[in-house]
């Protein structure tokens, strides 16, 4: 019996002894270090092995999750915390058992962001049986999302479906979301680029896996939870940080005005896309402007409705949402709109402010000059429509800023975009804002002075400008994405000349300075024509 409980209280000192040392000293997780090869070792594993003529190996995983790649270049992709300097802990895996996997590169050698900047491809060997074969790896620093469509064929106009997954770059627990997905190309003159944006619905099956397919509702890099997603290709703008600039400088400042539950903005953040196994480059994957961003109800959803009118082109307008029928009393608030937008200079001055928010269309005005938005003059402009008070009243944001901080139609190259010296200096002409100002309606011309100082404290400061600007090029370029998406699109131009956009930056705000502390006559400033 004695002896028992010796041998029982010895057994639960060690059992402690253990729990201690794994408390303290926790086992450490394999490295990448493990599978490093030297050269004497790689050429002894290859010896008496044949180099395989057909693919053998169908996948790769990484802390358990099979990585995106590029079939026809073998390379395979794994996103990293490019904020970190250590490497992450984890080792390659073939995804289907039978293949032992090398590393021929130790990445363990060189400084990891280095690595990711320049967008260093590490070779790997995959051995099984009497072949090998060789294989690349390639670190990122943004996250990645993949789509494989069903078929096999490329997303075109009309809906696919497929499958998703979305890998995060600062994580490897939980850092993959799958979901089964529908796509298809949207926008309107983008459509013309070889590479393409879409629009992406996510579903998931009953528990079943039978019957109709469910909205799957997923939030992404800190945006809304949601199942409708853009993937926005910034084919046309060279340095790929204009329209993100633009947009978060609308966020913070006429997007946060509104009196409204719903956000009158939208965000982006950057990641790399694959689809059926090729990379497709650099997109922006966008929340989109709708009637759940805006808070707006639906056909049917309430009496009286609202409504989310879009200026696609001058004198072109469309009912966003999914209207079974439209008619005339759909439009009335938008044509009653434009009545007054053209009326004498009387109606104009009383009618105008009964329908319109005043206040948030000057800053969209402010907003298009600053950041010299020339292509939302008489497009890319949403209009939500409310009922507030007993009364429709409409309101103002912008859309698509890839045309901006001195960005022009280059009509000579297709879609694409030139630079414009001469635009600095000279007036967006948003005929709104213009009769707003020139009437000088609910004291038009003091709120933009007053309104433009306060922004120029926050938002249109030189500091939140460059500082936003360097955060973009630092996503973009040390992430290696930059040159990949150049190198994948070379017709799309590429231009990390990013101290001159800063410069331009904060010359148009101090050009704005002088020209807007007489809002009037700014008004008489040559203004961009196409």
């Amino acid at each position: 019996m004695r002896n028992r409980r010796t041998a029982l209280g010895i057994g639960l000192l060690l059992l402690l002894c253990g729990f201690i040392r794994f408390v303290l000293f926790p086992l450490e997780m394999p490295g990448m270090e493990a599978q490093a090869l030297d050269a004497e070792e790689a050429e002894a594993l290859m010896e008496g092995r044949k180099e395989a003529a057909e693919e053998f190996l169908q996948g790769l995983a990484f802390a358990g999750e099979e990585l995106p790649w590029d079939r026809a270049s073998g390379t395979f992709y794994l996103p990293l915390d490019m904020d970190e300097r250590a490497w992450e802990d984890g080792i390659f895996t073939a995804a289907e058992g039978g293949a032992r996997i090398y590393l021929l590169d130790n990445p363990l050698e060189d400084d990891k962001q280095e690595a990711i900047r320049q967008g260093k491809s590490y070779r790997l060997l995959a051995v099984k049986g009497d072949q090998y074969r060789e294989y690349a790896v390639v670190f990122t620093g943004l996250p990645i999302l993949t789509l494989d469509t069903d078929s096999g064929a490329e997303i075109r106009y009309e809906e696919i479906y497929g499958s998703m997954r979305f890998y995060e770059a600062d994580s490897k627990k939980d850092w993959v979301t799958e979901s089964v997905m529908s796509g298809h190309i949207r926008g309107g003159s983008s459509r013309l680029n070889p590479k393409k944006s879409y629009k992406i619905t996510l579903y998931k099956q009953n528990q079943t896996g039978m019957g109709a397919l469910r909205e799957n509702h997923k939030s992404f890099l800190g945006m809304r939870e949601d199942d409708e997603w853009l993937l926005y290709a910034m084919y046309s703008e060279d340095t790929k940080v204009r329209d993100k600039l633009s947009l978060d400088v609308w966020n913070e400042s006429g997007a946060l005005e509104i009196d409204s539950e719903g956000f009158y903005g939208y965000h982006m953040e950057y990641i790399e896309v694959f689809q059926n196994g090729e990379y497709y480059g650099i997109y922006g994957l966008m929340e989109p402007v709708d009637y759940k961003q805006l808070k707006l109800t639906k056909e049917n959803e309430a009496q009286p409705e609202e409504y989310l009118y879009k200026q696609k082109d001058p004198g072109v307008f469309e009912l966003k949402g999914n209207w079974t029928a439209q008619n005339e009393e759909d439009f009335e608030a938008l044509n009653t709109y434009l009545w007054y937008l053209d009326a004498e200079d009387e109606v104009f001055a009383e009618k105008m402010p009964q329908l319109i928010d005043v206040d948030n269309a000057l800053d969209v005005w402010l907003y298009l000059q600053a950041v010299i938005g020339m292509d939302n003059i008489e497009r890319n402009i949403f209009y939500p429509t409310v009922w507030e008070d007993g009364q429709y009243r409409i309101r103002f944001m912008p859309w698509d800023m890839d045309y901006s901080w001195g960005n022009v139609h280059d009509f000579d190259a297709g879609n694409r975009t030139r630079f414009s010296e001469e635009i600095l200096t000279m007036r967006i002409a948003w005929k709104l804002g213009d009769r707003l100002i020139r009437l000088d309606v609910e004291n038009a011309r003091e709120k933009v002075k007053a309104r433009w100082q306060e922004l120029r404290q926050t938002v249109y400061s030189d500091a939140w400008l460059t500082e936003h600007i360097d955060s973009y090029a630092r996503q973009v370029v040390d992430s290696g994405a930059f040159d990949r998406d150049g190198a994948r699109w070379v017709s799309s131009g590429h231009n990390g000349d990013y101290e001159s956009l800063k410069k331009l930056a904060c010359g148009r705000m101090a050009f704005l300075d002088e020209k807007l502390a007489d809002p009037l006559a700014y008004l008489d400033l040559k203004e961009y024509v196409e």
